[in-house]
């Protein structure tokens, strides 16, 4: 079995080698027309003579430099940008085809000078002089390829010979032709190019009529652009020639006028659709920036003669191609989400295009389909850039309604703010109300009893209410001062523990009055981001809180640990505690447990500890089972 297979592989290799020596065998021999086929490739079946200075005039062509033609092994002829005159030779066999009408057909539109030297019966040679600069009459057949008729009456082998020349790339995809053949040709040609052509033709009305429907610029460059690559390929195509200026062939020379039309359309067309000038600003400046250089290379342009203007326009647009393609992939990674069909359609047209441009330098094989590619390129560009468009309204659409959520969102939390300030104020109205009756009840009830002997008392009771005032006052500022800073204290290395001491020393006669132990568990290395003394003041409020209400002959317990990146400190008592609805109030201003009528503390404590907490980056929350089962303030703030 492995032996067959081996047996099939050279037999196959055989094959191919016999295939390619036949293939190299036709080259140069004369193309045979037969009643078969309606068309023939004569690309391989020509050699090529190259006149660099152009001096060469046809009867020394044929005579003393016939030794020298080269045959051509290619299916197309690409000279890419040259100033020599090339001449081609090709044999033609139509004793099969005698008496009927064959052509001979190059397809490439826009070659400055194509002359034909066609045998005649006595053996002379006819001329016949076409191209584009030439007026589009001078023709013999009205199309837009240059079509030469062949003499098919004489039944031998009879040589033909084509001078090309021009400021251009020469590209050539000759094809010979029957009648029917070019019937079929030209037929496929107008369908071809007319479904291009009214495609863009609906691109531009539908796109001028969103221009006056929507009154957005974006679409007005939009429609700059699209007649601008018109004009550029009614150019190249060589249906401007035919059909709008055929008797001022000097025009083609500028058809990269169209190119001028399409670049400053497409540099403002991507500044509104990228929205560049409000989120891009720096791209903005470079997008300017390019069309200061489009002016300026436009009267260059206009000064410099070809072949230099053309080398210049095509210049041009591979910078053009290569700086949006990278503009709308900056875009697109950035986050500007309606870039992606921009991006696609860049980077396609961008592959095609350095394909072409790779095929009018000679340094890739030409063929048809590389000549198509501006326009298939151009094609796309058009449908995505359009596309593009609806994409970017679906776009803004959704940013405008996500906008309108979190306006509407904003204006409920400022509106719930307000709400919650209403209550605040009558909260503190409340407070303040109640602070200030009892201290004025108490000098009223010292005013009464001022008559009697019992001066001492009276004073007693005015100093109460006089440094309960301005204990209420004090408080009440530092809270506010603390809410509404804007800097809190720089955050620095401190040690809960060392603060903890220093706490249970200051307080060391209360704890003793009260019967209380406290229970310390503090690790010793615990280190915390935060301003020590707020930090310190903060455990104060904590250890004051729950000595007032952990009853006389209880416990204190104090722990700090280490979790995850967080220390955590708990403060825990055994007194009153408090009721599951009471755990989240006792953090707001002005919020007591139990009656508000009392006369120690001011219901602030937890509420500046809440804020000195969370501006140093930290949590602070209360843990209870409910009353008489003790109360715990845990603290955690991250780790040093």
């Amino acid at each position: 079995m492995l032996k067959f297979r081996n047996i099939l592989v050279w037999a196959g290799l055989l094959i191919l080698v016999a295939m390619g020596g036949i293939a190299r065998a036709a080259d140069g021999a004369p193309a045979v027309l037969t009643g078969e086929r309606d068309a023939v490739a004569v690309a391989r079946h020509m050699s090529v003579l190259v006149d660099p200075e152009g001096g060469w005039d046809f009867q020394a062509v044929r005579d003393r430099f016939a030794s020298r033609f080269q045959a051509n092994h290619s299916d197309a002829l690409n000279f890419g940008f040259t100033g020599s005159v090339i001449w081609l030779r090709f044999a033609v066999d139509a004793r099969g085809v005698a008496g009927e009408d064959w052509y001979l057909v190059e397809r490439y539109p826009i070659l400055d000078h194509i002359t034909l030297f066609a045998p005649l019966p006595d053996g002379g040679y006819r001329r016949v002089d076409m191209g584009d600069t030439l007026p589009f009459d001078h023709r013999l057949m009205k199309h837009r390829a240059f079509i030469f008729p062949l003499d098919t009456s004489v039944a031998a082998d009879r040589d033909y010979f084509v001078r090309v020349s021009g400021k251009g790339a020469l590209n050539m995809s000759p094809m010979l032709y029957s009648a029917s053949g070019l019937v079929e040709y030209t037929y496929r040609d107008l369908l071809v190019y007319g479904i291009f052509y009214g495609c863009l033709l609906i691109m531009v009305v539908y796109n001028a009529l969103l221009a006056l429907s929507l009154k957005e610029p974006v679409y007005l460059y939009f429609v700059a652009f699209l007649v601008g690559i018109t004009v550029f390929n009614l150019n190249v195509n060589g249906f401007g020639l035919q059909f709008l200026w055929p008797s001022v062939p000097k025009l083609n020379e500028y058809y990269w006028l169209g190119i001028f039309i399409c670049t400053p359309a497409l540099a403002m067309y991507s500044r509104h659709f990228l929205s560049l000038k409000e989120r891009f600003p720096r791209y903005d400046r470079l997008i300017r920036g390019y069309l200061l250089g489009v002016a300026l290379l436009l009267p260059v342009q206009l000064l410099v003669a070809a072949p230099w203007s053309y080398y210049l326009s095509t210049l041009l647009v591979v910078v053009t191609v290569l700086l949006f393609s990278w503009l709308g992939w900056t875009v697109w990674s950035a986050g500007y989400r309606a870039a992606r069909l921009y991006v696609a359609a860049w980077f396609v047209f961008l592959g095609l295009i350095f394909v072409f441009v790779l095929g009018n330098l000679d340094w890739i094989p030409y063929d048809s389909l590389i000549s198509m590619l501006p326009h298939l390129g151009a094609l796309w560009v058009v449908v995505m850039l359009s596309l593009a468009l609806g994409d970017r309204i679906r776009f803004l659409e959704q940013e405008r309604n996500l906008l309108a959520r979190q306006s509407r969102d904003t204006l409920e939390r400022h509106l719930a703010e307000i709400e919650q300030m209403n209550r605040d104020k009558s909260t503190f109205l409340q407070y303040v109300s109640h602070e200030l009756n009892t201290p004025i009840n108490w000098i009223g009830a010292a005013d009464s009893l001022g008559s009697g002997d019992d001066q001492e008392g009276v004073w007693q009771l005015v100093r109460k209410g006089q440094k309960r005032l301005i204990g209420m006052v004090s408080t009440s500022l530092r809270y506010f001062d603390l809410a509404d800073r804007d800097r809190p204290p720089a955050a620095r290395r401190c040690r809960p523990g060392a603060l903890l001491d220093a706490l249970l020393a200051s307080r060391a006669g209360v704890l003793a009055r009260q019967g209380l132990t406290v229970n310390a568990d503090m690790d010793a290395d615990l280190t915390v981001l935060a301003d020590e003394g707020e930090l310190g003041e903060v455990l104060g409020m904590a250890l004051d809180n729950a000595i007032r209400f952990g009853g006389p002959g209880g416990s204190i317990e104090v722990t700090g640990r280490a979790l995850a990146g967080e220390a955590q400190i708990r403060v825990r008592d055994h007194g009153r505690g408090a009721g599951p609805d009471q755990l989240e109030s006792l953090f707001e201003p002005f919020f007591v447990v139990g009656s508000r009528h009392h006369e120690e503390g001011y219901g602030l404590s937890l509420a500046m500890a809440r804020v000195m907490i969370e501006q140093a980056g930290g949590r602070i929350w209360a843990e209870s089972d409910g009353p008489d089962t003790g109360f715990a303030l845990v603290i955690r703030l991250p780790l040093a």
